[in-house]
């Protein structure tokens, strides 16, 4: 009887030592995987590879990836000529973050805080705790958390053209002689005023609920608030002015309005006033919102004050895979962050953005050229701001920030609005809202539709005939007056739209 006992006591130790040993073959590691080819992106997702992070910069010409895969079918990735490395046998046990340098960096041996995983250029994948990750930003190091949210994996050709100039448009101007410096400077000094809008305080509360209801105030009818958990209650402001011919186009429009401290005995509950990081981005919004709620866009647009960014860009991460769970189809994100300091007449901005984001770093240079006094040039990709996020999820992204970096007051409780050139912010506030006009235009007309009213009808036609005739504005673009599709607007347009409207022609054609 005791030998029998010991018999069955023998084999349940042998099972569980073969499940534990199946398990450990089983056990997903973490792998740098290299994509270069469209067929390398076709390979990865029919393997089944999950993604975390795509690096912001190319290495040797190919594209960098944090994923996950499992050990046991690790063969697999070889047999199909991919290239990978594991990086970490035992992922997610501590914080994953992309760290990279700022204009305020004190350089520090990075191994003593965490364990450096992958080194591209100035970009450092690190496994660390978030409390040394706060203490790199104390240091003056962008943080981006890596979050174990599966993100799409998709190929982008590369971009070889760039947009075609833009002519000046009275339309577009007209809206941009809206914006108001006097609110500018009113709406940053309140935020100033809320004392600190750290991630944490009660604060952070009185100044989210004043976001929402100065949208209100706007007469937007749709005006919400995304909440989150991550290590506390959070929460985005959402603003949305539906568009007025395609409305399943969705632009979105922010920056963050949580704010921090750092160093010289300073306690961010106490006062972080951020009039600069990140009031200036946030009262933008809010401008360029309030005028395109009474001058709706041919698309939708989401105005959306992140939160947490400081954290490491928490908030438009959260908000950023919300839109790509519901497949939204967003042409283009618009992000400001610290976009008022700015010393004597110098008009220098930067614009960052990934390479695949050329075309819309152009379009907003074009911009500034043409509606500003600005001088922009394009400063290559960032992880420093929360359009990064939205790059992570496959969306195209930009980034406007001062060409005068705010060093001496960044993350200080002397980043007060005294610092700030609020005529420069206006430049800046008018770029992007230029931006915005035109891309709207660009991706939501209707060819048949000049107006831009969703409806074809006879003012379409008088449209055409007052610019074909009596120098009237140029359909913008250009393609929504073409229903010939011969690549110009001429009388045969008119013709066409009148045998539609009233001879029972034909319809005019989706594109061209």
């Amino acid at each position: 009887m005791r030998a029998g006992k010991i018999v069955v006591l023998f084999l349940i130790l042998l099972m569980i030592m073969v499940w534990g040993s199946g398990k450990a073959l089983s056990a997903p590691v973490l792998i740098k995987l290299k994509l270069t080819t469209e067929s390398d992106y076709q390979k990865a997702n029919q393997l089944g590879v999950s993604v975390y992070h795509k690096f912001p910069v190319k290495i040797d010409g190919s594209n960098l990836v944090i994923a996950e895969y499992e050990k046991s079918i690790l063969s697999a990735l070889g047999n199909a000529n991919l290239i990978y490395e594991i990086i970490d046998e035992e992922p997610w046990s501590q914080s994953y973050y992309l760290v990279s340098e700022s204009e305020r960096t004190e350089k520090i041996n990075l191994t003593t805080y965490g364990k450096i995983l992958v080194n591209a250029e100035k970009f450092y994948f690190i496994k660390i705790s978030d409390e040394n990750a706060r203490k790199l930003s104390v240091q003056g190091y962008h943080m981006a958390k890596v979050f174990r949210h599966p993100l799409p994996l998709e190929y982008k050709s590369p971009v070889t053209e760039s947009p075609k100039y833009q002519p000046f448009t009275p339309g577009i101007d007209s809206l941009l002689s809206l914006i108001s410096q006097d609110s500018l400077y009113a709406w940053d000094l309140r935020l100033q005023n809320f004392k600190t809008r750290y991630s944490y305080s009660d604060s952070i509360i009185k100044a989210r609920d004043w976001i929402k209801n100065k949208f209100i105030g706007f007469g937007i009818d749709s005006v919400w608030l995304h909440h989150y958990y991550y290590d506390s209650d959070q929460w985005n402001v959402v603003a949305t002015v539906v568009g007025t011919v395609r409305p399943d186009k969705l632009m979105v429009v922010g920056g963050h309005y949580d704010s921090v401290v750092y160093g010289s005995g300073t306690n961010p509950y106490t006062w972080a006033p951020g009039a600069d990081d990140n009031a200036t981005g946030t009262v933008a919004t809010l401008e360029m919102a309030r005028i395109i709620a009474q001058n709706p866009l041919p698309v939708t647009v989401l105005f959306v004050p992140f939160a947490q960014e400081e954290q490491g860009l928490i908030g438009s991460d959260y908000f950023a895979s919300y839109l790509a769970g519901i497949s939204a189809d967003i042409p283009l994100m618009i992000n400001a962050d610290m976009i008022a300091h700015n010393i004597g007449t110098h008009t220098a901005v930067k614009i960052y953005a990934a390479s695949s984001a050329i075309d819309h770093v152009n379009q907003m240079i074009n911009m500034a050229d043409t509606y500003t006094n600005l001088d922009a040039s394009y400063a290559g990709q960032s992880s420093g701001s929360d359009h990064y996020s939205f790059y992570q999820y496959g969306f195209d992204a930009v980034f406007a920030s001062e060409g005068d970096f705010f060093t001496y007051g960044w993350h200080k409780n002397y980043d007060i609005v005294d610092s700030l050139n609020f005529p420069y912010m206006k430049q800046v506030t008018r770029m992007c809202l230029a931006t915005l006009i035109s891309v709207a235009r660009s991706v939501g007309y209707k060819i048949g539709d000049p107006t831009l009213d969703g409806v074809i009808d006879i003012a379409d036609v008088l449209y055409l005939i007052n610019y074909i005739y009596k120098a009237g504005s140029a359909p913008d673009p250009l393609q929504a007056g073409d229903v010939t599709c011969d690549g110009q607007v001429n009388i045969d347009d008119v013709i066409f739209l009148i045998n539609y409207l009233y001879k029972h022609g034909h319809t005019p054609p989706v594109s061209c």
